[in-house]
This record gives C-alpha cells, structure tokens and sequence, in this order.
C-alpha cells in the first residue's frame, strides 16, 4: 500500500485492511484521505477506527455495522454478479423436468450420494480463473444452495442467488440464511426449515420436481427476476458510485 495518495477517496480491500498497519492508515489519513474500508464477509479489523465508513456487500452486514459502529458511516455495495454470466446464460432454461445443479465450492454445501442423484455439483474454484463452469449454466433450471455452516462465515453476501437469478432460475436455501430471507421474502417457495439433514432435502428436492412449472414454481420465477433487477450492473454501479461520492 502506498501513502503517495492525497486527498483521494480510498477504497481499501480487505486483503489490503489485513497488511494495513495502523501507521500507514495514519499516515494516509494526514494526507487527505477519506478511506473506505470494505470488510466483504469478515469482521472490521482492529484499525476500524481510522475508517471513514465501512462498506457492507450484504444486507445483514449493513444492519449489524450499523448497530455494532455507531459512530462511522455505513454503506452498502451489494455484491456484483460474475460479468460474464449474463452472456453465458442468455437464452431458455430447460423447460422438460427439474435440473438441479450446485455452482461452487463443494466443501461449502450440504452434499451427499442421495442429494447428488438429483443435484449435479459444478465445482467454482475461486482460487484462480477458470471459466468452465459459465458453460455449464444453460443446463440447470434450479440452483442448489443449502449450505454447510462453517466457523468462518459471518456475512456472506447472497452470491449463489444473484448467481441463480441472473441465470434465470430459482434456488433452493435454508430458511435460515437471513440474507436470503432479505432478498426472497418470507413467502419464497423453495425454502427448507431449520439445519435440514439428508433425507429432508431430498424430500423438498422431490416435491420441487413434482413442482416443476406449477404456478408456485411461475412466482419463485417472478421473485427471483426481482433480484436480478436489484443486481444488475446498473443498480450495483450506482450503489460504488454512492459510496465513492
């Protein structure tokens, strides 16, 4: 990180928030600077007090930032969907029968032998650039989503349902993932109780195939093209220009 900038508005990653030493922010702080820290899914780090506002990619975030830092402004820059995948997707989703598929890392989702007879997992690694699994987007029409908690998590944006929505399909989540909630509404169709073992999500993965084209199928359909309006390159362009103002 380099202290040449001057009165510039800063947007420091949270790579960057991790190396920043409280003498650097300090340093750049005396030059002008207004600095915006985004914490993406993470907790703020020890020099939150030398941030100008926090910067929340999901709703839940933005609530509890603000509740828990009263004193620095908050702001929300939804998390943006890959570029590319409005181009991967464009066209009809298959219309004979459900296609469920998983678009991710596998260790993040509750998978098995019984669920992967009706879901087909596409491994997403976000550790390096592979663009594989764009190609494989036309062949769903739901996006598997119920999720294997893990210690690390604390706020993660609704990704997987941007993801879904601007694929032009509907996802099935724990009703218990409040960002979800945030975004589907309480009334979403494809919404499982509670921490959900096996043999329920099989069950709901089995009652949506029978749902397959139904009219609660039609209206998950209608709430999820909601959320591609919400996310579209415009909506999230104009959310950084806020927050860079």
């Amino acid at each position: 990180m380099t202290d040449d900038f001057r009165n510039a508005t800063l947007f420091l990653t949270k790579g960057a928030l991790k190396v920043a030493t409280a003498e650097r922010l300090q340093a750049l702080r005396d030059a002008g600077n207004r600095m915006l820290f985004d914490v993406v899914d993470e907790a703020p780090p020890p020099t939150t007090g030398f941030a100008d506002a926090l910067v929340a990619a999901s709703i839940t975030a933005f609530l509890d930032l603000q509740r828990d830092h009263p004193g620095i402004e908050v702001l929300l820059v939804n998390h943006h969907v890959d570029p590319r995948l409005d181009a991967a997707a464009a066209g009809d989703r298959p219309a004979d029968r459900l296609r469920a598929g998983y678009f991710g890392e596998l260790v993040n989702a509750v998978l098995s032998p019984a669920i992967e007879e009706i879901v087909t997992p596409v491994l997403v690694d976000t550790s390096r650039q592979d663009p594989a699994w764009l190609a494989r987007v036309p062949e769903f029409n739901l996006h598997y989503a119920v999720r294997r908690f893990r210690a690390a998590d604390l706020h993660k944006p609704f990704l997987k349902g941007f993801t879904a929505a601007h694929a032009g399909c509907n996802i099935l989540i724990q009703r218990g993932q409040v960002e979800a909630l945030h975004w589907l509404g309480d009334d979403y169709p494809y919404l499982i109780a509670g921490e959900p073992d096996d043999a329920a999500i099989v069950a709901e993965l089995e009652r949506l195939r029978d749902d397959f084209g139904s009219p609660a199928w039609q209206s998950g359909l209608e709430t999820m093209r909601g959320v591609r309006e919400r996310t579209s390159r415009q909506r999230i362009a104009a959310e950084v220009a806020r927050a860079l103002r």
